[in-house]
Parts: structure tokens; C-alpha cells; sequence
């Protein structure tokens, strides 16, 4: 990492109370319907916003 003090930047400790961290995959990452992985690649995807994965997507899809 690099020295920040040459700009007047003090290195400064995380917020120990910001409740956005939060290490548990599942609440924040959807599942897939089609194959339930759960991943940040899932993603709400055609006009009915169903959650899929990129390769159960591009089945969905017809694009293999």
C-alpha cells in the first residue's frame, strides 16, 4: 500500500459500527433459479427480472 502521509492523509481505522459490512455471502448475493448458484455474477436479467447466472442465462437464451 502506498504512503499517503506525503499528501496529509493519516492512516485511519474502519468504522467498527458501519453496519454495510456484512461478510455473509448469501444475504447479499442472489441465487440462481435455474441452477442455484449464488454468486455476485447472478443478476436480475430479462423483462420479468428473474435472477440468473451468466451461463444459465445465455441457455435462457439460446446464445450456446
Amino acid at each position: 500500500m502506498a504512503d499517503l502521509t506525503a499528501f496529509g492523509l493519516e492512516p485511519q481505522d474502519p468504522d467498527s459500527d458501519d453496519e454495510d459490512t456484512n461478510d455473509d455471502p448469501d444475504s447479499v448475493w442472489a441465487e440462481c433459479v435455474d441452477c442455484g448458484y449464488v454468486g455476485y455474477e447472478v443478476k436480475c436479467r430479462g423483462e420479468d427480472g428473474i435472477p440468473l447466472c451468466p451461463d444459465c442465462f445465455a441457455d435462457w437464451e439460446g446464445l450456446r
